[in-house]
């Protein structure tokens, strides 16, 4: 049961005659306009004679008027404006108003002055200097080093002993061998083992981290309003096949003009269709709703 303000019965009534007016020169019945935009004739009726008592939110209201006011072609936005859900009587503010002394003679008013903008100062691109690999150096030089050095010692030796023969009797001197590199790869460097490569995992998706989340599918044509954490986040008449989540903190405010052709999915369980075709429903969740919560609503 809505709970109006006196300005608010004024605007349904006057709103609710000047629509019943249209439609009756239209030739339209108030049950073939019901049928039309999913929403009961009762509370058409309502809306019609200004019967507050008979109708939900402001908000519905206001939903209820664009819908009715589009299905007989006219701008349903802007006469759902002249319904105010929120009324607020606008008075002076204290700070806005100018003292008049006593002699009738205004107070000068303050000059205002431009307060002064921040200086900006480009930032300078730091300079880097640029990449040099430095050459890679032989090793054929070092190798032909080691080779002299090696026949040097070697032509010591023989020369020592060339010139002081051992008797025939002593044993022969052991021979001195040393191993060269390969001559046919003197540059050749041992082989390296590579790295293995770390195997690259998939992307994910990104998941929705929130205490509720909501997923709707539309089915059929239904009109939707979803406030979540006290902000209007979204109302329209999508068509069939409609898909949208919404997340919300504390609590989400899901309602539909039309539960049978909503799916409603809530923090991950399966969708559970919230009611029959043409029925209004209004669902608060919390962290804690889940699929039953939709099921004991009915």
């Amino acid at each position: 049961m809505a709970n109006l303000a006196p300005t608010q019965v004024e605007q349904l009534q006057s709103i609710g005659a000047y629509l019943r007016q249209v439609r009756q020169e239209q030739g339209v019945s108030l049950e073939v306009l019901a049928s039309q935009i999913f929403i009961r004739p009762a509370l058409l009726q309502a809306m019609e004679t200004g019967r507050s008592e008979q109708l939900p939110e402001p908000v519905f209201i206001q939903g209820f008027i664009r819908r009715y006011a589009e299905a007989l072609g006219l701008d349903g936005k802007a006469i759902s404006q002249e319904f105010k859900v929120n009324p607020v009587e606008v008075l002076p503010t204290p700070e806005l108003v100018t003292p008049v002394p006593g002699n009738g003679v205004r107070s000068p008013e303050p000059e205002l002055r431009p307060e002064p903008r921040p200086e900006i100062h480009p930032v300078e691109k730091p300079q880097y200097a640029p990449y040099t690999t430095s050459p890679r150096r032989s090793a054929l030089p070092l190798w032909l080093g080691l080779g002299a050095a090696i026949l040097a010692l070697g032509a010591g030796v023989w020369a020592l002993v060339g010139r002081n023969p051992a008797p025939s009797t002593a044993e022969d001197p052991p021979e001195i061998t040393t191993e060269l590199p390969s001559a046919t790869d003197p540059l050749a460097e041992p082989p390296q083992s590579a790295a293995p490569l770390e195997p690259i995992e998939p992307e994910t998706q990104p998941t929705l981290e929130a205490p509720i989340v909501v997923t709707a599918s539309l089915s059929d044509r239904a009109w939707l309003s979803v406030v979540a954490d006290g902000e209007n986040v979204y109302e329209g008449t999508p068509e069939d096949g409609y898909e949208e989540t919404w997340t919300a903190q504390d609590s989400l405010v899901f309602r539909t003009g039309n539960a049978g052709g909503v799916s409603l999915s809530i923090n991950g369980d399966e969708p559970v269709v919230l009611g029959e075709s043409g029925v209004v429903k209004t669902l608060t969740l919390t962290p804690n709703s889940n699929a039953e919560t939709v099921q004991a609503a009915e």
